[in-house]
Order: structure tokens, then C-alpha cells, then sequence
């Protein structure tokens, strides 16, 4: 989590049409959360102007809509909500709260499942309400002989569960999460299999590694 963007940076966040949601406008006096892609507003100290290897403008500009003042708005790659709570303070001081900004992970960590794309983070938001889990990676699998793709949920149980007394395989866990994806997001995203693990491989700063785990379930193979 952190809570400012670095001094002299615009931002906003877009959904899944290209419009500011309503976090943007940092509205502090009503409770909630909104959540959608981060995208600058250049000029900005440390931006980069070029890149090793790979065209500076393609990466971050190209495709991009305009912001709603006519802006340059550049491409980020992450997935940002923007909380509102003022639980913590008196009735008195309800419009006071201080909002916040959390990380959910990469935008382009999408999936076409059966059709339909969803991201990640949405499938692994509503499987992590299943009961003794303590988080999950959503992936997407290709078939060695081509046609769609499998979704794949790795999951890391809380820490006092242990698998074989509380009766969990992966086909238990599977039923569960699929009833969680049916009743609150979408009844058309079947989960193919659910791996078990200790840990989900992630970077320095803490985002889950999910190409490293395409890889390892594809040696599994």
C-alpha cells in the first residue's frame, strides 16, 4: 500500500473502457472503493524517455485514449484500487478520512477464459473468500494441443491449516472456489485444476511472479 503518488505526479485510474473511475476524484466523504489501471499524466521527475531494446513510444503510449481534459496520458501496467474508510473516526469527523491507495498487481496479467476476458486479480479476489485460504494465483494455461485456455488457481492456505486434517485436496478446494467464481463474478470461467502450495513466487517488491507459475504447471505436463 502507500498513500501519495511521488511529488510532482499526476495520475488517474481507467477501466475497462478507457474512463476515470470514480476513485479519481478522490472523493473522501463517501466509504468505499474503486479500483482500475494506473495511467500517468507526463510531465513527471524520473519518467523515462527511452528504453533498451524495445521502442520507448510503442511501450507506453501507443493506443492510449486521451484523458479527460485532453491530456497525454501514458501507460503504467498496474492495477490500483483506491479505498475510502472512515470506520476508524467519529461520526463527527466522517468526512475526514484520509483515503488510501493499494497495489492488486499487473493490468496485462489478463486471461481470455472461454471466450471472455478477465483479469487475475478478479478471479483471485473472489477465490481468496473461500474459507482457510490465505491467497491464490490465477492462471492461464494453454492446451499442448492448442484450443482454449485452462484456468489454473494455485493456492497457499492459512497457516494453521493443515491440507490432511481439515480434508483439503485439490478437488475440495476446487468445488469451493468454483462455487465462490459462479455466485460473485462469473458463472462461465470453469476452473480446470487447483494446485496446493507452500508459496507463490513473487518479485522485491512483492508482486506475484504468475509467468514463473505457467511455467512450472506446464512441466508438469
Amino acid at each position: 500500500m502507500f498513500s501519495t503518488p511521488v511529488l510532482g505526479s499526476k495520475f488517474l485510474l481507467q477501466d475497462a473502457e478507457d474512463k476515470p473511475v470514480k476513485g479519481s476524484s478522490f472523493d473522501t466523504d463517501i466509504d468505499g472503493s474503486d479500483s482500475g489501471e494506473l495511467v500517468l499524466i507526463p510531465p513527471s521527475i524520473g519518467m523515462s524517455t527511452s528504453l533498451l531494446n524495445r521502442d520507448h513510444y510503442t511501450e507506453y503510449y501507443e493506443g492510449m485514449p486521451s484523458g479527460p481534459d485532453g491530456e497525454v496520458l501514458r501507460r503504467h501496467g498496474d492495477e490500483v484500487e483506491f479505498v475510502r474508510s472512515s470506520a476508524h473516526l467519529s461520526s463527527e469527523n466522517k468526512n475526514s478520512a484520509i483515503p488510501y491507495f493499494r497495489a492488486l498487481g499487473r493490468s496485462d496479467d489478463t486471461m481470455n477464459i472461454g471466450g471472455i476476458k478477465v483479469g487475475s486479480v478478479e478471479i483471485e479476489n473472489v477465490c481468496n473468500l473461500v474459507d482457510n485460504v490465505l491467497e491464490t494465483a490465477a492462471i492461464a494455461v494453454s492446451g499442448t494441443k492448442g484450443g482454449p485456455s485452462k484456468l489454473v488457481i494455485y493456492v497457499v492456505l492459512k497457516n494453521d491449516v493443515d491440507p490432511k486434517e481439515a480434508g483439503f485436496n485439490g478437488e475440495s478446494l476446487k468445488a469451493a472456489m468454483q462455487r465462490s467464481i459462479k455466485t460473485k463474478l462469473n458463472p462461465l470461467f470453469g476452473i480446470s485444476s487447483v494446485v496446493i502450495t507452500d508459496s507463490l513466487p513473487r518479485t522485491a517488491s512483492n508482486k506475484v511472479m504468475r509467468r514463473l507459475l505457467r511455467d512450472e504447471y506446464a512441466a508438469r505436463a
